[in-house]
């Protein structure tokens, strides 16, 4: 069965590129993206597509829209540096062969439309916000119109070819579902919470006997009345302690063996008496049980439909993307670590 739910519209957009993201959800960052487009802060060439120079500028831009200086994540390794980068530099000339093309075919949008488009965004942000988000961006006006031609016209493109033809019918959504009936048929799954007393593997006897006791304890706690949510949150090794020890639903094979045992045999409402495990000592409840049983169409019709669209759009896109790079001129310059590296 296709596992999880997934948000049709944002499911599709996962793999467009970011300049028809910008288009369709712009936002408070709408300036600063296009910047390093408009004033170049380093023109070092790290790519030429069809002699058409691509800048360290331009690289950094991507990066950053990739993977954020500013946002929460720790040090980066090399690999993952260098991964980061590579799939920039891939965007960056992707972007650069859809412009030509579109210059090439006469498929620019025309210039009147960008300036419509820019009074519309300086409407929707305040006249007085934007112009002083354009200042702060050393963009002038003409700068940034530029830039949102460009914009509108690769959004335009990947629109065209990518985008709408990822559709998928209704019809087709439920003749799917009708040749792969098998693959919709939810497993009998169960809603539980575990205490954990965990015990190191390494550990020896005496923290195997603290552990024992402590779970010992819970469940003596437990037959007393208090609630198994509380003594989660105070007791248990685990993570799943903030939620009271929730672990959600599991149908069967997902769970370790000795978990899964305890979860199936037990009544709903009941807990279990302590059993060990490879973690340490546990005891468990199970709150809810599912029965198996065939997921119906209109179960299934939007995650259906949008894990069909994801994987056409997949395709659509790597088709456009080889037919762009057809007989193109691509030169990598260079190779230089990403700006905001972890040091």
């Amino acid at each position: 069965m296709m596992s999880g739910k997934t948000v049709a519209k944002s499911s599709r957009l996962a793999l467009a590129p970011r300049w028809f993201l910008l288009a369709v959800f712009a936002g408070a960052g709408f300036l600063s993206q296009a910047s390093s487009q408009a004033l170049p802060k380093d023109e070092q060439v790290v790519a030429r597509v069809n002699g058409a120079a691509l800048t360290e500028a331009q690289l950094a831009d991507e990066i950053e829209n990739l993977y954020p200086s500013n946002s929460a994540h720790g040090g980066l390794t090399p690999s993952k540096i260098e991964g980061i980068r590579a799939k920039a530099l891939e965007e960056v000339i992707v972007e650069e062969l859809a412009w030509q093309r579109a210059v090439k075919t006469h498929a620019v949008v025309p210039r009147a439309k960008a300036r419509a488009e820019y009074t519309r965004l300086r409407a929707k942000y305040g006249a007085e916000t934007f112009d002083r988000s354009m200042k702060s961006s050393n963009l002038t006006k003409e700068q940034y119109l530029l830039v949102l031609q460009r914009r509108m016209t690769l959004e335009q493109e990947f629109k065209r070819d990518v985008y709408l033809p990822a559709r998928v019918s209704p019809q087709a959504v439920r003749v799917y579902y009708r040749k792969n009936r098998n693959k919709f048929l939810r497993p009998e799954q169960v809603h539980a919470r575990l205490i954990l007393a965990a015990v190191d593997a390494n550990a020896g006897p005496e923290a195997d006997r603290k552990a024992k006791e402590k779970i010992q304890k819970v469940y003596a706690e437990l037959k007393a009345g208090k609630t198994f949510a509380s003594l989660a949150e105070q007791y248990s090794d685990d993570f799943y302690r903030v939620k009271g020890g929730d672990i959600g639903w599991a149908h069967r094979g997902r769970l370790e063996p000795e978990f899964e045992k305890v979860a199936f045999s037990l009544p709903v409402g009941k807990f279990s008496e302590p059993f060990r495990t490879k973690y340490g000592y546990s005891v468990m409840k199970v709150e809810e049980r599912q029965a198996a049983h065939q997921m119906s169409y209109q179960e299934v019709r939007q995650m259906l439909k949008a894990e069909l669209e994801q994987k056409k759009l997949q395709e659509l896109r790597q088709a456009w993307v080889a037919k762009l790079k057809k007989g193109a001129q691509i030169e990598i310059v260079q190779e230089k670590q990403a700006p905001h590296a972890a040091q």
